[in-house]
């Protein structure tokens, strides 16, 4: 049963991998600050000396592991009646549960990027308390800094994508400086897998008479999720920084065990996990809350 539990498990697909920066670690939390960034550089001729700077500490990010179990169990006649078609079935089952499991947990991070205080219950706290995207991200350096916004309201098209690379262009650092974001891949649900394909697998320009080169044409990956709850917002990521910025964080991978009742003759298996996910920073990522 331990092998076909396996078995399942690794034979699932999952999109964490693929999002999310993986790790493990030992200890009951893990907590993060931020680093600001440094001034310009100044003109040594004129101040004839070194100006030292320094940067300022950031948001502090704190995630947390929970818990998350299942289990099953195997009466004595089923298997003296040699009944495995049955008995086999509840291993693959849980395997699957546990990966459903995962999934929804971390879709949740893009499901409720537009509300809430940027925490999630018992898993991530996050001291800038603002939702992943939102209109008015906040800095705690002095100066040099306006609020920015990494979220819209634009459905889904090729001049909608345009804008929002455009204004990603320009996110910066906590002093205002100008940072390199290069959004490449496009994160959407089902209902959105059609139109996102056609705007970036279209050689000519979208529903031109003209037929004008498409300016997106294999310029973007494309992501589909089902485990997104909107069938509408949609999300543009610059994939190299999302894998420094989002994180999951394995506790305890998924452990699968078993115990026998003596009284009872029942074989009790269970499946445990322990893990915690969240951001420590929100600049990887623009997304489009649509009505």
């Amino acid at each position: 049963l331990r092998k076909i539990f396996d078995d399942q498990y690794k034979a699932l697909p999952s999109m964490i991998p693929s999002l999310f920066d993986m790790g493990n670690s030992d200890t009951s939390y893990e907590k993060t600050s931020s680093v600001g960034a440094f001034g310009d550089f100044t003109d040594f001729d004129t101040a004839g000396q070194i100006v030292y700077d320094d940067v300022t500490q950031g948001y502090d990010v704190k995630i947390e592991f929970k818990q998350w179990v299942s289990g099953f169990q195997v009466e004595r006649k089923l298997y003296d009646d040699d009944l495995y078609g049955i008995i086999n079935k509840k291993p693959r089952g849980l395997a699957i549960s546990a990966q459903r499991t995962r999934e929804k947990h971390s879709a949740t991070i893009f499901s409720n990027a537009f509300s809430g205080s940027g925490s999630i219950s018992g898993i991530l706290t996050n001291t800038e308390a603002l939702s992943l995207c939102n209109s008015a991200h906040t800095s705690t350096a002095s100066s040099g800094y306006t609020n920015q916004s990494n979220t819209g309201t634009t459905a889904l098209s090729s001049t909608a994508i345009e804008a929002t690379r455009r204004l990603m262009a320009v996110f910066t650092d906590d002093r205002g400086n100008l940072i390199s974001v290069n959004p490449d891949l496009i994160l959407v649900p089902r209902a959105l897998e059609e139109t996102a394909w056609t705007i970036i697998a279209t050689k000519g320009e979208i529903n031109s008479a003209e037929n004008n080169a498409n300016f997106h044409f294999g310029k973007y990956k494309l992501a589909v999720w089902d485990y997104l709850s909107n069938s509408k917002n949609w999300f543009f990521i610059d994939s190299v920084l999302m894998k420094l910025m989002l994180q999951w964080i394995d506790r305890i991978p998924l452990e699968f065990g078993q115990d026998k009742s003596f009284d009872t003759f029942i074989a009790k298996y269970r499946a445990y996990m322990r893990y915690g996910y969240g951001w420590n920073d929100w600049r990887f990522i623009f997304g489009h809350n649509v009505s």
